[in-house]
């Protein structure tokens, strides 16, 4: 790859480039250094699955690996009974939706909160409430169970809420415990639990039931296929999915404008990362865009270009690759 300046500049580089069937770059890396070395190790894994490809089907046509679902079952079977977790119980009879009914009966503080889960490609949903004698049989604790239709739908949904270095509990595809919230996702199921209020016995039963609920589901923890394109090392937690432009601008708020746009078929993935050095700055991130076939990538990269060159952005182009390196700190207002 080439370089804009000398590795020791510091600066806000976008650096992209489109192989196969994907599209691939840095958004604000700080060097152009650690921006060449990210697209040279996203190019080899490309490279590496395209020979793979081809030595497995004797083509170059790339076939995606999907994960398979082992549980199927309706999520309401999959909550836990009353008294399964010591004296936890239902406080009512579980409430089921679908995508024409999710959250209408609630006054939503934005329309993004049922939004997020329709990009995610939701079916079905069901939750209810848990309460304890020993808090006063007060209902203090709602499972939801969302089938998002498969597992790469359920991680997704999953990463909307990640973030870096996040705490962990080893339940279902390792649970994310925050503030009164703990999420997970297992097979094609996206699990939210919340505590009404802070206590370390609502804590625990929250713990509890994310477990009773993940032994429900058959599927083993996975990883998704598609982030072993990505280099190693990424900033645990900082891992997303994303499947429209809609959903990519939700899990990436700070990203630079433009960005590629999705098309139907089209998935991503990008993490965060930082840069190696005695005096980290802030982290960076990288992400590949997989488009259905190598036409409608060529396609998507020939107009995300045409609109960097409008957007009054400082730009060069690899004569050799086509590639596309911005330093946005030196853009134009």
């Amino acid at each position: 790859m080439f370089l804009l300046s000398c590795q020791e500049e510091r600066g806000n580089f976008t650096l992209v480039n489109q192989e196969n069937v994907y599209i691939f770059g840095v958004w604000k890396a700080p060097t152009t250094k650690s921006a060449n070395e990210a697209l040279s190790a996203i190019s080899a894994n490309v490279q590496d699955k395209v020979t793979a490809q081809i030595k497995e089907n004797g083509k170059e046509e790339v076939v995606y690996k999907m994960l398979p679902t082992l549980t199927t079952a309706a999520p309401e079977t999959l909550l836990p009974q009353d008294g399964e977790i010591t004296d936890w119980v239902r406080a009512q009879k579980p409430t089921t939706y679908t995508p024409e009914t999710l959250y209408k009966d609630r006054i939503l503080l934005s329309e993004d909160d049922r939004d997020i889960y329709y990009n995610y490609g939701f079916k079905r949903k069901t939750e209810v409430e848990y309460q304890s004698s020993k808090f006063e049989s007060i209902p203090y604790i709602l499972l939801e169970i969302f089938d998002m239709g498969t597992p790469e739908n359920a991680f997704g949904i999953f990463s909307v809420y990640s973030y870096p270095q996040p705490k962990f509990e080893w339940v279902g595809c390792k649970a994310i415990i925050s503030g009164k919230y703990l999420w997970f996702w297992k097979g094609k199921y996206f699990i939210q639990i919340e505590g009404y209020a802070i206590a370390t016995g609502i804590r625990k039963a929250m713990v509890a039931l994310a477990e009773a609920t993940a032994k429900r589901i058959l599927d083993p923890p996975q990883k998704i296929p598609f982030l072993e394109i990505l280099p190693n090392q990424y900033i645990r937690g900082s891992e997303k999915y994303f499947k429209t432009n809609w959903a990519l601008r939700q899990v990436n708020k700070s990203l630079p404008n433009p960005f590629p746009q999705l098309t139907d078929d089209t998935v991503g993935i990008s993490a965060q990362y930082n840069i190696r050095s005695n005096n980290p700055t802030h982290p960076y991130n990288i992400f590949v865009i997989r488009f259905p076939d190598v036409s409608t990538a060529q396609s998507a990269y020939s107009m995300y270009r045409d609109t960097l060159k409008g957007e009054n952005l400082h730009f060069v182009t690899d004569t050799e690759n086509g590639a596309i390196q911005i330093n946005e700190q030196y853009s134009e207002p």
